[in-house]
């Protein structure tokens, strides 16, 4: 059975490419087979790894993203070998569109039925975009049944929220069964690696 690691997020500037990248670093390293693609139609980020081989697919007509557009996506994925890892990358501003494809076609389900597995990525950032984060995170969850991999971003802020810990918010808990893990990305001393990941976020 082929993967979908698809990233999901409304908000701009949190990490949605640094994430596909590390994943798509993480497979490679596997030796797995792996075909990224980005779809951000105003900052395409993640094609601009060149080692990754990144395939972009445009979603837009003249400036305006066309929904039609993700059949493309769809048969790409599907028609692909049964052990293809396809991490997908989309952009904040295609976010909202393929929620709503998603969910008016079943997205996800006919995926499944055609011998994907999808998992979600969903980054959610610490300090003043925890909200927009958390709340976007969480519309994944209500209106999708897939599995979904949550990313907590240390470089904006305190991973909190009403001074609690994310992770162990109670919005999670009716969808722990679907929440497949939490990946921390801590935030790095300026010395070391933190002035390289600022530069990439």
């Amino acid at each position: 059975m082929s993967k979908l690691f698809i990233t999901l997020q409304a908000k701009g500037g949190v990490g949605k490419s640094y994430v596909s990248s590390i994943l798509a670093q993480y497979l490679q390293d596997a030796k797995l087979s792996v075909h990224c693609i980005d779809t951000d139609t105003t900052n395409p980020t993640l094609r601009r790894y060149q080692p990754l081989h990144c395939q972009y697919l445009n979603l837009a007509t003249d400036h305006v993203i066309n929904p039609r557009a993700f059949d493309e996506l769809v048969e790409i994925v599907s028609g692909a070998p049964h052990d293809r890892h396809f991490v997908v990358d989309v952009g904040s501003n295609g976010f909202q569109p393929l929620m709503a494809y998603a969910v008016e076609n079943d997205l996800f389900s006919v995926l499944e039925s055609l011998g994907v597995d999808v998992i979600v990525n969903s980054v959610v950032a610490g300090g003043p975009d925890t909200d927009e984060t958390l709340s976007s995170t969480l519309a994944v969850l209500e209106y999708t049944h897939v599995t979904t991999l949550i990313w907590l971003n240390a470089h904006l802020g305190a991973l909190e929220f009403k001074h609690r810990p994310i992770q162990h918010l109670d919005l999670f808990d009716p969808f722990k069964s679907r929440i497949l893990g939490w990946v921390t990305l801590p935030k790095y001393a300026a010395t070391t690696f933190g002035q390289d990941i600022a530069h990439m976020l």
